[in-house]
């Protein structure tokens, strides 16, 4: 029988071996039985099939892809970028009024501050402080950690704004020359300095913050004593009005100025050791590294960087619009620039390649590197896309081959712990994913079993997979009756069949395709309405708390207690004219074994379409083989802990016992994947609040836990809220009787999520979004540590019962 599968995949494997199967019968008859013809005759026929062969390479060659990122509600040009002291925040100012604030050691982008028009601003790491600078000279100090104004300071027509290394001191500069020192703290005056000559443009403190330097339209750069403010010396030999300032880590200091120039005094001298004719315009931005590199942005497409000695590293261009702003990354041979595309690019110091870009929209953040690698938020992912001619691809469509949490890190510090180390270019070019069609039912009088067929045509990347989808969820394989091979406009393609238990309302079916390549096609859509009155569902709420574990090491102080949390609120829920029932499935301690476990999942087998389920579980995770399993409280009976840092003394060997029992007792992500996907129910949220069972958190190792629940969200179709990247510290939390993770779902199920409609309707969305946003300053706040959860939403939302305002009051007041 012919096997389109196989022709479809060898298509996309090799050009050449394309031509040679698509040259026809003729030629195979020839190779297989050895007839020959007379020498003219097999002249004129291989004449024939070398153009047949290279018409069929060309084809290939036109059929790949070669798309182009698509960015959506984009946050406009980038007016401003700041780096603190010790390199780990990076702020930007955006066109849409925000300031983005990114933790470079993460990663990840932090905090979005709603400052309006930005000017300037400085940032301080020690004191997780930043300021701006409006367009109307006033100054405000921000929370980074909070996200909220600390206070307004009383200054007026300020240009230029400096916080010192430890958080300490705020140095502002006016366009009268006024050049003061503020307490961050309190936001009072600490000093005037004076001798500063017309408008002051740039400031700097040097890196043990004893000294400030400022410069502006009169070619000279002032420097005083900190904090109390004293004149120290005046530098010349600036071509034109100082621009930019910048210490480097000897004290050496360098000034940008209006007519492209940088200058370079050493410590203790008032005249320039050197000139660098960096730009052709005014410098826009100085950003000098440790060792002496200095990088300078001037508004234009280009960015340079220059020894200490002044001879060009490197000049980086932007092709998409100018570069205002620039920086180091710290740790790494990386310079990252940001102006209007509203983009900041890191580049590498060593051959001028792009190695990523930070991309902010209005829903989000997002990180792509030079081959497409992808790593953000939700609603981040959400806004950008891939575009080839008149199709898009939603970012989330590469997940599989592409998505890489913690890429940005990565590319700073660890190319090598790339969990995708293998994903080829995009845009060089992708086999085309297939493109898939939809028969379903116009409609139906009942709710019920119905018949949806979905094809798929092969267009060169082969057809590995068919999904389909209702009211957002994954069907279940089970679900299929029927697969065949079928020609879809000359093109090899796939029919499958499903069973699709419709409810009463709409029906929404969306059907993917992947390829072998694992990239998701364009999704094919259908509505279907059942004519019936609709029934509530009910609300099923699975809990599995872990305290007590095999070896009593193991044991937590707080998991039990965080599910019995989640039970409450479960049963505030009954009689609230959301649900019909409230059925709750709970597991705590010895009871969470294994198989008691996996039964508890085979009970929500029965649940009905159109109900609900939420899965709780907390207790210990932990990473093997790429993967992220809970543990359950068998885990451990066998392993030697002696303290909660037995895998730190124990070395390697310790290392591997772990990771063996991980594989043979743990839950694995995949489990729960198959688990979800046989949940009767289409509406389903999974909360996964779990810690390492180790007292030493390898680098970058809760990246690959990421990805594996990520996955699971997008290819069953439900929301995962997972906290999976923190010690137990960082999880129990005395003061508010809870896990950070658990305290924010909880307060968001009580009321403080309805906002995005505030409705008086807590929806599944609502709660993952408001606990993201809330945990890492509340872990901060209340235990001084780092804990960000991460969300994977793909499913249709579906609200999760009323806010209950008192509930929500009292738990803000709380915390």
């Amino acid at each position: 029988m012919f096997n389109r599968r196989r022709l479809s995949t060898r298509l996309t494997g090799s050009a050449l071996l394309a031509g040679l199967l698509l040259a026809g019968p003729l030629l195979t008859g020839l190779l297989v039985t050895g007839w020959s013809q007379p020498a003219a005759a097999q002249g004129a026929i291989m004449r024939n099939q070398t153009r047949i062969i290279n018409q069929a390479v060309t084809n290939q060659v036109r059929q790949a892809l070669r798309p182009r990122l698509l960015i959506r509600d984009g946050a406009g040009a980038v007016s401003a970028m700041e780096t603190g002291a010790a390199g780990r925040h990076l702020a930007l100012a955006s066109a849409d009024g925000g300031v983005r604030v990114w933790d470079l050691e993460s990663g990840r982008q932090v905090q979005r501050l709603q400052a309006g028009p930005v000017r300037a601003l400085a940032v301080a790491d020690s004191s997780r402080t930043l300021a701006t600078v409006g367009p109307d000279g006033s100054v405000t100090l921000w929370d980074i950690l909070q996200g909220q104004p600390l206070r307004r300071i009383a200054a007026g027509g300020v240009q230029a704004v400096r916080l010192s290394p430890d958080g300490a001191l705020l140095a502002t500069a006016a366009a009268d020359g006024t050049v003061r020192l503020w307490s961050a703290g309190s936001g009072q005056p600490a000093a005037t300095l004076a001798g500063a000559g017309g408008a002051v443009a740039a400031l700097a403190f040097s890196p043990d913050g004893r000294r400030l330097a400022a410069g502006g339209a009169d070619r000279a750069v002032r420097l005083w004593s900190v904090p109390d403010g004293q004149p120290l010396a005046t530098m010349t030999g600036a071509e034109a009005a100082v621009t930019a300032l910048a210490f480097a880590a000897d004290g050496t200091l360098h000034a940008g100025d209006a007519g492209g120039a940088v200058q370079v005094w050493r410590a203790g001298s008032a005249t320039p050791a050197r000139s660098i004719r960096a730009a052709g315009s005014a410098v826009t931005a100085l950003a000098v590294r440790p060792d002496g590199l200095v990088a300078v942005a001037n508004g234009s497409r280009s960015l340079g960087v220059w020894t200490g000695e002044g001879r060009q590293l490197v000049s980086v261009e932007n092709p998409e619009g100018t570069v205002a702003a620039a920086a180091f990354a710290p740790g790494a041979e990386r310079v990252i620039g940001a102006g209007s595309d509203g983009r900041a690019r890191v580049w590498d110091l060593g051959n001028g390649a792009l190695a990523a870009q930070l991309i902010m929209t209005r829903g989000g953040w997002s990180v792509l590197d030079g081959a497409g690698r992808f790593d953000g938020s939700d609603g981040g992912l959400g806004d950008v896309a891939w575009q080839a001619e008149q199709e898009v691809f939603e970012m989330t469509n590469f997940s599989q081959p592409y998505y890489e949490p913690g890429l940005l890190a990565k590319t700073l510090r660890a190319p090598a712990a790339l969990l995708t180390p293998g994903a080829p270019t995009v845009t060089a070019g992708i086999a085309p994913p297939p493109t898939v069609q939809i028969a379903a039912p116009a409609g139906a009088a009942a709710p019920g079993p119905a018949s949806v067929a979905v094809t798929a045509a092969d267009r060169g990347a082969g057809i590995a997979e068919i999904v389909l989808y209702a009211n957002g969820k994954a069907l279940d394989p089970a679900a299929v009756t029927a697969t065949e091979d079928v020609d879809v406009n000359g093109q090899p393609g796939r029919r499958v069949t499903f069973t699709v238990d419709l409810v009463a309302g709409s029906n929404r079916l969306r059907a993917v395709a992947l390829g072998d390549n694992r990239i998701e096609s364009v999704p094919a859509q259908a509505l279907v309405t059942v004519a019936a009155p609709v029934e509530k569902p009910v609300l099923h709420v699975v809990v599995v708390g872990i305290n007590q574990y095999a070896n009593p090491v193991l044991e937590l102080n707080y998991a039990v207690a965080d599910a019995r949390g989640v039970t409450a609120w479960a049963r505030k829920q009954t009689g609230n004219g959301v649900f019909a029932e409230v059925k709750l499935h709970e597991l705590y301690d010895r009871q969470a074994t294994r198989a008691n476990i996996g039964s508890l999942f085979a009970q929500l087998k029965a649940t009905r379409p159109q109900d609900v389920v939420v899965i709780y579980v907390a207790g210990h995770g932990e990473n093997a083989e790429q993967s992220w399993y809970f543990l359950p409280t068998e885990f451990g009976r066998n392993l030697p802990f002696e303290t909660a840092a037995g895998d730190a003394r124990g070395g390697q060997a310790f290392r591997q016992a772990v990771l063996q029992a991980v594989a043979a007792d743990g839950i694995s992500a995949r489990s729960f994947y198959k688990n979800v996907l046989q949940i009767g129910a289409q509406h389903v949220v999974l909360l996964i609040d779990s810690c390492k069972s180790g007292g030493v958190k390898r680098a970058f190792e809760a990246d690959a836990d990421r990805r594996a629940l990520a996955l699971v969200g997008q290819q069953a179709g439900v929301h995962i809220l997972a906290a999976t990247d923190k010690n137990q510290l960082a999880v129990e939390l005395e003061a508010l009787g809870h896990g950070a993770f658990t305290y924010a779902v909880l307060n968001g199920l009580g009321g403080a999520a309805d906002g995005n409609p505030a409705d008086g309707m807590i929806s599944a969305r609502e709660v993952l979004g408001y606990a993201v946003a809330q945990v890492p300053a509340m872990a901060l706040r209340h235990s001084q540590s780092e804990q960000n959860p991460t969300v994977f939403s793909r499913g249709a939302d579906f609200p999760l019962g009323p806010a209950g305002e008192r509930q929500a009051k009292a738990r803000k007041k709380k915390s």
